[in-house]
């Protein structure tokens, strides 16, 4: 544990007037604080003598490093203060520093040494190479899972988070077969659930929560047993998923909104009063959604299903309101335009009607899919590019846009992420081995980049 009692701060830099402050600092890292702690996450416990602190950060740097991560503060803990530094390497030294104001008065507190834990073989390792387009690479982290392959230790199912080299700096044991992993609303908790595939057939459904310090956990949430393939965080920090009506086959799936302690609402069934079913792996006219993502800019949802081939967004209301793939025939949405791709899960809408689809393809290579979705009068979806490396991923796969335009292309069975940039050159590859879904975040605080 390092820490001082009563230790001046340094005078502040910056916004309002320089003054001395006292601070009262304790840290250390989660693994020292309890059973299931994290060793690569500090707990900062500290307080100040400034009175009516309106904001605070600490900024935290490995040490010999020239740039920093900042971790906002919760002043609403006043007058004790409890902070996580998150995204740290293992078996690391950083140096750490508090800034408070009152909005009249900014204090900095003396600089403080956290060493980091190592981190256990368990946890999954990554290569990661740079291709020609590696100057484009947008530094952040990816917060993934081991998906059906359960590549962690003996072939336990985990949750964990890579940074911009390809180290691990989070961790945590998942349901099994874990496909989705994804920090809350507000970053406090990393919401992760079973694969699910056929309702507890091939193995049992499961959503669990954890918090980031690995503390505490929430496991088999009430309500959301019978969740499948993805979930999404929404604003009020509940999750919202795709849910098995009944088990038996591919089956219709109900569109539940829940929170941690087990309270569920339905917000549509997805059937064919919201989207035709398509050919299943047992013939016939079936169901089977597998992603789903939340808008809030206009509160609706999008979810994929892999036997019609299509993307749909309804709104909260339960209301189709545009289709992109499968049938079109007494489509319910408003907008439908049909597509030639067969089987997707993954895909990202962004405000300005940019539509990334992951293609798995029914046999051969997987590829990922952009169109421009037109939703204002005539609705029209055209396909501008796509991207086919070659490489296959029979089930799961994702797409995210990244900012600047780079998109990351997840191939979960074969392991392999692609970052490219607009023109399609590779900026990077990561092989993990096998993964889930997965989500690029340029910070490990608040919000999601998507939801």
């Amino acid at each position: 544990m390092a820490g001082s009692s009563g230790a001046a701060g340094t005078a502040g830099t910056g916004g309002g007037t320089p003054g001395e402050c006292v601070f009262t600092v304790e840290s250390q890292t989660a693994d020292k604080a309890g059973q299931g702690g994290i060793p690569t996450v500090g707990i900062v416990n500290w307080s100040v003598d400034l009175p009516n602190v309106t904001t605070a950060s600490i900024a935290f740097t490995l040490m010999g490093a020239s740039t920093s991560m900042t971790a906002p503060v919760d002043i609403t803990q006043a007058p004790n203060y409890r902070t996580l530094l998150l995204g740290m390497k293992g078996s690391k030294t950083y140096n750490f520093q508090i800034s408070v104001s009152d909005g009249t008065t900014t204090c900095m507190s003396m600089s403080y040494p956290i060493t980091t834990g190592a981190v256990p073989s368990s946890v999954p390792r990554i290569t990661r190479t740079t291709g020609p387009a590696a100057a484009s690479q947008k530094k952040g982290f990816i917060v993934t899972s081991t998906g059906i392959g359960g590549t962690g230790g003996g072939g336990a199912s985990q949750a964990f988070i890579i940074d911009a080299d390809g180290e691990p700096v989070w961790w945590a044991s998942a349901p099994t077969q874990c496909s989705r992993a994804k920090m809350s609303y507000d970053g406090q908790h990393m919401w992760m659930m079973s694969l699910n595939v056929q309702n507890g057939q091939n193995n049992g459904g499961a959503v669990d929560r954890i918090s980031m310090d690995g503390l505490t956990r929430n496991t088999k949430i009430s309500g959301l047993s019978n969740c499948h393939h993805d979930l999404t965080v929404t604003p009020t920090n509940k999750v919202a998923c795709a849910s098995w009506v009944q088990q038996s086959g591919d089956q219709p799936s109900n569109l539940i909104e829940g929170d941690a302690e087990g309270n569920v609402m339905t917000v549509v069934r997805l059937d064919d009063m919201v989207y035709a079913g398509g050919q299943g792996l047992g013939g016939g006219n079936t169901f089977h959604a597998n992603a789903i993502h939340y808008y809030p800019t206009d509160d609706t949802y999008t979810i994929s299903d892999r036997n019609p081939s299509m993307v749909v967004k309804v709104n909260r209301q339960g209301q189709a309101l545009w289709q992109v793939g499968g049938s079109c025939t007494n489509a319910p949405a408003d907008g439908c335009v049909g597509a030639s791709w067969r089987v997707n899960h993954g895909h990202h809408l962004l405000e300005d009607g940019s539509l990334l689809i992951f293609n798995n393809g029914q046999s051969g290579a997987s590829a990922a899919l952009n169109y421009s979705i037109n939703a204002q009068g005539t609705f029209t979806a055209t396909q501008d590019w796509s991207y086919n490396p070659g490489t296959t991923s029979n089930v799961l796969g994702d797409v995210q846009w990244l900012p600047g335009g780079n998109v990351l292309v997840t191939f979960s069975t074969a392991g392999i992420m692609h970052e490219i940039d607009p023109s399609r050159a590779i900026v990077q590859t990561i092989n993990a081995g096998a993964m889930g879904y997965a989500d690029w975040r340029e910070t490990l605080y608040g919000p999601p980049a998507r939801l």
